[in-house]
Formats: structure tokens, sequence, C-alpha cells
């Protein structure tokens, strides 16, 4: 897979954070098409994701990149004591023609699992 090009990062509601029962979820997230008007519903789940960093040292991505489409702090993703669990799902949709790069993670927290949105990128259609 060629290098990743990130058209623009997608105006995301405050609703970011999710509760799941387990590690091993899936659940719907919605948000609107970078033409406007359509809304989008994808499927998150962990068994249909990947990290992030794959990404990183495949050299499809770097972490400038996340940074300059605020995704996290550059710090953040250069930090090699930071525990890296950000997970990634492409996207496309059937009634648009865009592709979109989902970023979150999930966490555990004394027994209780969650999923934080870090961004909805729309990117070059990939082939």
């Amino acid at each position: 897979m060629s290098k990743i090009s990130i058209i623009k990062k997608i105006q995301l509601g405050d609703e970011r954070s999710f509760p799941t029962e387990t590690p091993d979820f899936e659940f719907p997230f919605s948000f609107y098409c970078g033409n406007g008007g359509i809304k989008h519903e994808a499927i998150i789940s962990f068994k249909n994701s990947n990290f992030l960093n794959s990404l990183i040292q495949a050299e499809q991505i770097t972490n400038k990149d996340l940074a300059q489409f605020h995704i996290t702090k550059l710090e953040n993703l250069e930090d090699p004591n930071r525990t890296f669990l950000y997970r990634y799902q492409i996207c496309n949709f059937k009634d648009c023609q865009n592709t979109y790069l989902l970023i979150f993670d999930i966490d555990e927290y004394r027994g209780y699992h969650g999923c934080f949105i870090y961004g909805v990128l729309e990117i070059e259609n990939i082939n």
C-alpha cells in the first residue's frame, strides 16, 4: 500500500467516548460526510481494526501528519515511553465516493472498558 494522503479532518460532535462491555466490542459510530449532508454509520470493532503504529512503521502515514490534523500532540506520538494503543479502521461507503480513516483507542480502567474516537480523516481512495 502506498502513502496515505489526508484530505481533511472531519468535524465530530462532543460524543466521542463510548463505554463497551468487553474489549472485543462492536458498536455503531456516526459522522457526516466530508462533502456534507450524508450521515455515515461505521461499525467500529476491535476485530476489524489494526494498530495505527503499523501504518507509521510502514511509512504510509507519519506522526507529523497525525499531529497536523490534531489527532494528538506530536510529543505524544514520538514519546518512546508512551504506550501506543491507537487503532484504526478504513471505511468506504456506498452512498459517496470518499474513504475515511477512523482513529480510536480501547482502554480498560478498573474492569470497565471504553473506546475513545480521536478523529476521522477523509483520505484519498486507497487501491
